[in-house]
């Protein structure tokens, strides 16, 4: 399977920079094709007009890299996907950063997402703006005005995701001379993990974003990477309001890449006139990223070790493998049997089971009968009253014993037929 393609543009804001370092440990999972400073409305470097405003720096994605090369030895005794350290440091460039909204020129930043654009590899390039889209507006205001031929083709090759919207290009530029680019916004359920996820989280999760925690996981002992992160002056996390826009392309077996309802780490998304925006599980904007925010931390935790440990002395996911196809039909009132007992951990850890209804990524919301929902072969009695064409999501959710434990998935989805 082809690795998707990814672009970041962050405007350095301390959260962006607890993003980029949980997003390094990730990069296995991808093609990171550019990491580029860019402006917002809360972070701008100024010039000799204009004042700056809460500007950091632009070393910093480069100090993080020179961090993640000390560690990189050991990640891939672990997966060998990791990208090497000079390649990263290659993909590094600065955008428009001047203003908020700074789009006049071209940079060096915004031509880098050009040259993306229009290469020949047709496959989709996922641009995630952490902060303002500008230089991705910047980007496309190139190919419009240059390459007015490829306008049609780099439409359907970009996907924009927004982690809110950081200043005003989007709507003033992105969506008015591009409509047809398909894009995604986090427009509430990102504040679940950024600066007051108090609010949101239950006590029971909060311990996992404790100072405790953080130190015991993540900051101590765990190599140069991970003591760069920044929790807050009291050790507690302090925010990762930019993480779902990569966390949606976590490959964990939930299928996110193939329709954006069907959510996952990222959260969940419905479709408005002209975007995907957040939606919510059971009328709560932020339970599509919370319900699963044991799993991400614990499995970041494990990332961490990766750093650190050797093959033996660390966790590793297992691997939900289902003895059927993961898109059956079947009639109402029918039987169906679910079999995960193929399922494997490469370190030989006994693993919990868990089949379970989503029903806000399906269409059919009545309530469900598994039987045996806590092992591997269960079984789905489908409901008398499904009519024609209604979908159910099932989720076949694996945990080993591991430390930390580690969760992953299987997505089935079960169409009823005609009668």
């Amino acid at each position: 399977m082809l690795k998707p393609r990814v672009i970041v543009t962050t405007d350095g804001e301390g959260d962006d920079r607890c993003s980029m370092n949980r997003f390094l440990l990730y990069t296995y999972q991808w093609q990171v094709e550019g990491l580029i400073y860019s402006s917002s409305k809360h972070h701008w470097k100024g010039r000799d007009d204009v004042e700056g405003h809460k500007w950091h720096n632009t070393t910093w994605i480069e100090d993080q890299i020179d961090a993640y090369a000390n560690v990189y030895d050991n990640l891939i005794q672990h997966e060998s996907g990791y990208p090497i350290p000079d390649d990263l440091r290659q993909k590094i460039f600065v955008g428009n950063i001047d203003l908020e909204g700074d789009m006049e020129q071209a940079t060096p930043g915004s031509d880098h997402i050009v040259q993306v654009l229009l290469d020949s590899d047709p496959s989709p390039v996922w641009i995630q703006a952490w902060g303002g889209p500008n230089t991705i507006a910047r980007a496309l205001k190139t190919i419009a005005d240059e390459y007015p031929d490829r306008m049609v083709d780099v439409s359907k090759k970009a996907k924009i995701f927004l982690i809110a919207e950081q200043d005003q290009t989007f709507k003033d530029y992105i969506l008015k001379k591009w409509p047809d680019v398909e894009t995604f916004q986090s427009s509430r359920t990102y504040l679940a993990i950024a600066y007051r996820w108090r609010e949101h989280m239950s006590p029971e999760i909060q311990a996992y974003f404790s100072k405790e925690w953080l130190r015991d996981h993540i900051l101590t002992d765990h190599g140069p990477l991970c003591a760069l992160y920044e929790p807050r002056p009291d050790g507690t996390f302090r925010s990762e309001g930019d993480s779902p826009a990569f966390m949606h392309m976590i490959d964990v077996g939930l299928r996110t890449l193939e329709h954006p309802t069907f959510g996952g780490w990222g959260g969940r998304f419905e479709k408005r006139p002209d975007r995907w925006r957040s939606a919510p599980d059971d009328e709560d904007m932020f339970k599509p990223i919370l319900r699963w925010a044991i799993a991400f931390q614990n499995d970041w935790a494990a990332k961490a070790d990766w750093c650190v440990k050797s093959v033996e002395e660390a966790n590793h996911p297992p691997v939900v493998t289902l003895d059927h196809a993961l898109n059956l039909v079947g009639k109402a009132g029918e039987q169906v049997s679910l079999d995960a007992s193929k399922t494997t951990d490469s370190d030989g850890d006994a693993l919990s089971f868990d089949w379970w209804h989503y029903p806000d990524s399906g269409t059919y919301s009545g309530s469900i009968d598994i039987q045996d929902a806590n092992t591997s072969d269960a079984t789905l009695m489908l409901p008398t009253d499904g009519k024609a064409g209604q979908t159910i999501h099932l989720i076949c959710e694996v945990t080993d014993h591991g430390a930390p434990p580690l969760t992953r998935y299987q997505r089935m989805i079960v169409t009823f037929s005609e009668e």
